[in-house]
């Protein structure tokens, strides 16, 4: 557990698996904050742009430093968020590293399962997963657009299974969400935040969350 009095929460998975509805209710449920890795940040070149749409048209190499460097910027709004309530994160280090792994040359970073010094480690890191059949049918379904990463995913079968298997190196509470309906998944969570200790459920209320920094960007490795 962290030294500082509220919990912080990571929920990993690939597009498709229900993250982002999770994510929003257990802010919910708990009255908790909400941030994305990397948090948007203003295009110097375009104010009014996410710096993230111009980062993912760059090089590998440059895209990944990114979006390594966005996890030390999300660390330290981690870091204020906790002091006055629960923290959701919607994806964070282990999503970076894991699609890492999908580089012809890979970053000389940590080894997969390592957290890099100085970011701040969630309590809890929630893993969701669903079978292919019903991953691509809730994409189609919401309209996601796909990033050249889950692109990739889609079209071999073995990168999925290396993406996964590099985000279970973080010792994750995984569940499939195969043939849950939202409302079981976030039950699920709630038994697993009860049983590790991270919180009891029982003392929640059903107020509102608060979403700070604009976080919420949908982001993807």
């Amino acid at each position: 557990m962290n030294s500082m009095p509220h919990p912080v929460i990571l929920v990993e998975g690939l597009d498709g698996v229900g993250k982002s509805t999770l994510v929003h209710t257990i802010a919910t449920k708990l009255h908790a904050s909400i941030i994305a890795s990397p948090p948007k940040m203003p295009d110097p070149f375009d104010e009014h742009c996410d710096l993230r749409i111009r980062m993912d048209q760059s090089e590998p190499s440059i895209r990944r430093e990114f979006y390594r460097s966005g996890n030390f910027y999300a660390s330290l709004l981690i870091e204020e968020a906790r002091k006055d309530g629960p923290v959701i994160l919607d994806r964070y280090w282990p999503s970076t590293a894991s699609f890492a792994v999908l580089d012809a040359h890979q970053p000389l970073w940590e080894p997969i399962g390592v957290w890099p010094q100085g970011l701040v480690k969630p309590d809890i890191m929630i893993l969701l997963t669903v079978n292919e059949e019903n991953r691509i049918k809730r994409m189609a379904s919401r309209g996601l657009a796909m990033t050249e990463e889950e692109i990739c995913l889609e079209e071999k079968k073995k990168s999925r299974g290396n993406v996964l298997n590099a985000l279970r190196c973080f010792e994750p509470i995984e569940i499939d969400t195969s043939h849950l309906n939202s409302e079981e998944v976030f039950n699920e969570v709630m038994h697993w935040l009860n049983q590790a200790g991270v919180l009891n459920y029982d003392e929640l209320n059903n107020h509102e969350s608060t979403v700070i920094s604009d976080s919420t960007n949908g982001v993807r490795i």
